[in-house]
């Protein structure tokens, strides 16, 4: 039998081709097993004299023709184990090379050849030698899903949204990628039909390289490992379904999302019947920062406070933008000047080769202006909309305006103290100075310094726009 592409460091047992022999019911009688080389049956010791104990105790033997060695023999044991330590050793020194040569790549900032993460690509450098670029398409699709997992969404839910929408995997982008590389149309390659599953995404979504090239921002990814987890754990606990407020009410303390409980009481009337009472309560998930509070008593207070403060400030969207080097479109152009020049041989009269030559300094002027350019460092971005807060969510359901809360980064920290007062706090999103200028004079004049703008007896206040809180800001 032959398996030409099987490595010796596959035991043997497991080949799919020898392991029918090297058992008590091989296709045929047996007495000799005959390899070309000993390296390409076994580069492990262990493996070795397993294979040797196993011949003697049948009474086969084992022929190596590179080495000479015939198991038959008083000394091939020894040689046999010799030449399998010798030959692990080798194998290890060429893991190491291979290892060392990776990491000399990846300190000068160069693709080394391996699978890439997604939202990246290669791209071709002018002097020879790969980098990985962003990749524009599956960056489009990250920032979605990141929109998605900080509103609240389940990782099932958006592998659905992915297959529902036909957003290729990972894998299978990295074949289309490879094709493009080829020069050949990504479009009709043949995918491997790889599916989108909870656990690969939600690795994907936490993986520290997609802040580090600037795909997400740092509060981004943290924000989404949070919820993430928060969904992890109401799922743990058999309540994943979210309620009006989930994820918005978080403990003052450790700022930990609320949990959300149901509790019923059954009570006999004079007349005999029974009547049974339904109360919702929320607490610190980990039970150590103050008593469950009444639903009915919190609920409103978190809606009155963000009405009172935020009603007229003027709603602003997120955009985050990736750094960018300008890499990918030199490299596309480079790609197009390439081809464009190969045709000059080919042209049929000086016109055409006149032609060809103008439209490739074209691309080399548009070349030298992109390399001319700052790189773009990224960022986040707040684009104003016409809409206040209080016409965003005006008509929405509870959980549409939950989501859009989450979505922003609003959350109200509130619990109730030991000496039985409370505290409640609406908690500013990150970047709340750029996102809510109109908040700026006001946060100052009241000698704020934090994110955290607390409230004093806010049911009965009955002026609109922000009023001055009793603690100022912590």
């Amino acid at each position: 039998m032959e398996d030409l592409h099987v490595s010796g460091d596959l035991e043997p047992y497991k080949r799919d081709g020898l392991k029918l022999w090297l058992s008590d019911v091989a296709p045929m009688p047996w007495k000799t097993l005959v390899v070309s080389k000993l390296d390409r049956l076994v580069r492990n010791v262990m493996d070795a004299l397993t294979l040797l104990e196993w011949l003697r105790a049948r009474g086969k033997r084992l022929v190596c023709i590179a080495e000479g060695i015939d198991s038959s023999n008083s000394m091939s044991e020894f040689l046999i184990t010799l030449i399998a330590a010798f030959a692990r050793m080798e194998r290890e020194r060429m893991k190491e090379r291979f290892r060392d040569a990776k990491a000399r790549l990846k300190e000068a900032g160069r693709w080394s050849g391996e699978g890439h993460i997604y939202g990246t690509m290669p791209v071709e450098l002018p002097g020879g030698g790969w980098i990985l670029g962003l990749d524009p398409y599956a960056v489009k699709i990250l920032h979605a899903l990141s929109k998605m997992a900080r509103a609240g969404k389940s990782l099932t839910e958006m592998c659905d949204w992915l297959t529902e929408n036909k957003i290729v995997s990972p894998r299978d982008r990295q074949l289309q990628l490879s094709a493009e590389r080829r020069g050949e149309n990504f479009s009709t390659v043949e995918l491997k039909g790889y599916e989108w599953t909870g656990t690969p995404l939600r690795r994907l979504l936490e993986h520290p390289d997609l802040v580090e090239l600037g795909i997400f921002e740092p509060a981004e990814q943290a924000e989404i490992t949070a919820r993430l987890e928060e969904k992890a754990r109401r799922k743990t606990r058999g309540s994943n379904q979210p309620y009006q407020f989930s994820g918005v009410l978080v403990c003052p303390e450790c700022l930990e999302p609320l949990w959300h409980r149901i509790a019923h009481q059954k009570r006999k009337r004079n007349d005999g019947t029974t009547i049974e009472y339904e109360y919702q309560y929320w607490r610190c998930p980990t039970r150590k920062h103050g008593p469950s509070m009444r639903a009915e008593e919190i609920e409103p207070l978190a809606e009155q406070a963000f009405y009172k403060i935020f009603a007229m400030v003027p709603v602003r969207e997120r955009i985050v933008l990736p750094p960018t080097s300008h890499a990918n479109e030199i490299a596309k152009l480079e790609r197009e000047y390439g081809k464009l020049m190969s045709g000059v041989a080919r042209a049929k009269s000086s016109e055409d080769r006149t032609r060809i030559m103008n439209d490739g300094n074209r691309i080399l002027a548009d070349i030298d202006t992109l390399r001319a350019l700052p790189a773009d460092p990224g960022g986040v971005q707040w684009v104003p909309t016409d809409r206040t807060w209080q016409q965003e969510l005006a008509g929405m359901s509870p959980e549409d305006r939950r989501l859009r809360w989450l979505e922003l980064g609003f959350t109200f920290a509130v619990g109730k103290r030991a000496d039985g007062k409370w505290s409640a706090a609406w908690r500013l999103p990150d970047g709340w100075q750029d996102a809510m200028p109109e908040l700026a004079e006001w946060h100052d004049r009241i000698g704020s310094t934090g994110q955290t703008v607390e409230i004093a007896d806010l049911l009965d206040w009955t002026t609109a726009g922000p009023a001055k809180p009793e603690h100022g800001t912590a």
